[in-house]
């Protein structure tokens, strides 16, 4: 998601309006007294191309609820990195240098989504599966932890981050009211799905 669309979820009062909302999310706005994401008014981070950071899984969660989506399942954002080819990045089995936002690329910031076209996932053509931000997933890190604070995945490497980080199986773990400006998370638009919480 990117600043922009973010900022319309923002302006119909999505973080005051409870219906968007998990129980956990709820207890996580209550405590926090969020209104918007951690580096909303930091000019480094929200050009309107740029993609949201500063998200907890929480307001991720709640995003794609108002957007009428969810959050993919580590299962179903590995598979559209990898492809039917099983591929090592979304592009192809060898990094090469450039093509895509991650430490190597020495831009220490998030770039604009799309701004890395040799990037995208080779059959699907969606970008930024690897580099510019990890992405939160809706699985558990460990699904034998189910007791809160649980442990969330993330997905795709960063731009603080190298290469390694950025292959489509890589995978990371924060608790879920994390907020920094390396993560942040993209829409499923299809049916709900059972993820164990």
């Amino acid at each position: 998601m990117t600043n922009q669309q973010f900022a319309a979820f923002i302006a119909t009062g999505g973080y005051r309006d409870r219906q968007w909302w998990s129980n956990e999310g709820r207890a996580w706005l209550e405590r926090e007294k969020a209104a918007e994401p951690g580096y909303w008014l930091d000019r480094r981070w929200n050009a309107p191309n740029q993609p949201v950071v500063g998200v907890s899984f929480w307001e991720a969660e709640a995003f794609c609820a108002w957007a009428g989506g969810r959050l993919p399942t580590e299962e179903e954002w590995e598979a559209a990195a990898r492809g039917p080819q099983g591929r090592v990045y979304p592009w192809g089995d060898v990094w090469q240098d450039g093509i895509c936002n991650t430490r190597e690329a020495g831009l220490s910031v998030t770039s604009p989504v799309g701004l890395f076209p040799r990037a995208r996932q080779a059959d699907r053509a969606i970008d930024d599966l690897a580099g510019n931000v990890w992405e939160w997933c809706a699985s558990l890190y460990d699904p034998k932890t189910k007791d809160f604070p649980y442990t969330g995945v993330h997905r795709g490497g960063s731009w603080y981050l190298s290469q390694d980080d950025a292959r489509s199986a890589a995978r990371s773990r924060y608790y879920p009211d994390l907020r920094v400006d390396s993560v942040g998370f993209r829409v499923v638009c299809g049916p709900s799905v059972s993820v164990d919480h």
